[in-house]
């Protein structure tokens, strides 16, 4: 199966002056020789950092908006359905970001829905979270970790509230769909920075730790066999390599179409994230992501910008009546030289 077509009909490319289309195929194919040696040089200081839950993000500097023409898609998945071909756009447009840098830094939103006591309206609670990872595996990583208080999900949530009398808490006698009981306010806590000295992160996947970086495979084939689990380990853990693990561009594209090809992964078209930017996005049934307390079947959603190869949003809904349970929205994503919370 030819997966260009599936770029050039999802992102036909602009109409550019000859000279700039040139100069733009000549970075990427300097991009693409340099990817050899830049692996090699990365592969000693990366050896000692492992994956983390906790922390890292998508990609880094987005040195193309759309696959140029003439570029091919990498090969080496099975085949997946039409309405997926969206993450073969992204596996080829975040397999051309670099990927060096002393820090690789990420920033968060996480959420969490629920009604309010009487089900009349949904409130959200929400926070920023900074995360830079040191390349130096006798660094320390840095967090910084901003409130944002509880609110009225929606505008028509909004409306409800403002009918309710604009509350600023609410008294839960049983818990809520997400566990919070008791006395809930709705003013944030105060923003906290600290470092610690867990720099070696893991992903937990089929009882088993990976925790070399130079050791995760850059294929789809690879990573379904170093995984070794059933479909829907697989699939929540290729979404934590896309999420939440500073792995190579390679890396990141491999997971995209590993998740390509996944039985159970479905096409959910255009939609608007959390934070209102517009993305493709796929669902599958899964409890791995949901809030512990929360007993009900639910699905998670993978919102993409196929465009930049970047991750949106990872989304747990209820599959009763989809409400938002859960999210985490990447704001940012990159390498850096130098880390802005060192120090504070």
């Amino acid at each position: 199966m030819d997966d260009y077509p599936a770029v050039r009909d999802l992102l036909p490319a602009p109409s550019l002056p000859p000279e700039v289309e040139r100069a733009g195929r000549d970075r990427l194919a300097a991009a693409f020789a340099q990817e050899r040696v830049r692996r090699r040089r990365r592969s000693a200081r990366w050896s000692a950092l492992a994956l983390g839950l906790a922390g890292a993000a998508a990609a880094a500097i987005v040195i193309a908006n759309v696959a140029p023409a003439g570029v091919p898609v990498p090969h080496g998945a099975v085949a997946q359905a039409d309405g997926k071909r969206f993450l073969l756009v992204a596996a080829a447009s975040v397999a051309a970001v670099p990927d060096e840098g002393a820090w690789w830094g990420s920033t968060e939103v996480q959420g969490r829905q629920f009604h309010e006591p009487g089900g009349r309206y949904v409130l959200r609670e929400s926070e920023s979270v900074e995360t830079w990872i040191p390349a130096d595996p006798e660094g320390l990583t840095w967090y910084r970790q901003t409130p944002h208080g509880i609110k009225p999900a929606t505008p028509q949530d909004e409306a409800a509230w403002v009918a309710d009398g604009s509350p600023a808490s609410w008294t839960f006698d049983k818990p809520t769909e997400i566990g919070r009981s008791g006395v809930v306010r709705s003013e944030p806590r105060e923003r906290l920075t600290w470092s610690t000295e867990d720099w070696d992160f893991r992903i937990l996947t089929a009882g088993k730790p990976l925790t070399k970086m130079n050791e995760v495979p850059d294929t789809p084939e690879g990573l379904k066999a170093l995984f070794a689990a059933d479909d829907r380990t697989t699939i929540d853990t290729a979404a934590r390599l896309l999420f939440f693990a500073p792995v190579t561009s390679r890396t990141r594209a491999a997971a995209y179409r590993l998740l390509a090809s996944m039985p159970g992964v479905t096409a959910a078209g255009q939609v608007t994230d959390v934070l209102g930017r517009a993305g493709q996005a796929v669902e599958y049934d899964s409890t791995e992501f949901a809030p512990p307390t929360y007993r009900g079947p639910t699905r998670t959603r993978l919102v993409i910008d196929p465009a930049s190869g970047s991750p949106l949003s990872l989304e747990v809904r209820s599959a009763a009546d989809g409400l938002l349970l859960t999210y985490t929205a990447l704001q940012d994503s990159r390498w850096a030289e130098a880390n802005p919370l060192e120090g504070e």
